[in-house]
């Protein structure tokens, strides 16, 4: 027969566990994120601002508060310290934002940014 204490141990190591498998998952997303660099030519310029805005349709984007629309500078921080400026180009459904810089065209997990400053 299941007693009280049987009851309380089951409760109590079902939260060690839940608060476990949180904590894990927590660490292997922070190493695990989604992130595209891809470099391209000054002169592909306009082919790749179609591409992006084809692939990032969605032209604002909220966080904490802040409304960021497309062309704005902004500076991101991601969840490991890294810092990105760039154009903002859009987001989509995918939860990825694009950004543009010189040279470089980076998509990045919304999931993974910690901050977003416009510059």
């Amino acid at each position: 027969m299941i007693g009280i204490n049987d009851v309380i141990f089951a409760v109590v190591g079902a939260g060690i566990l839940f608060i476990l498998y949180k904590a894990i998952a927590g660490a292997i997303r922070i190493f695990i994120t989604r992130a595209s660099i891809i470099p391209f030519n000054p002169d592909q310029i306009d082919h790749v601002l179609e591409n992006c805005y084809r692939t990032f349709p969605i032209e604002s984007f909220d966080f904490n508060g802040d409304t960021f629309r497309r062309g704005v500078e902004v500076r991101i921080t991601t969840n490991r310290n890294i810092t990105i400026e760039g154009q903002f180009i859009g987001a989509n459904q995918s939860e990825m934002v694009c950004l543009m810089t010189d040279e470089t065209v980076i998509a990045q997990e919304i999931g993974s940014i910690m901050e977003i400053k416009p510059l």
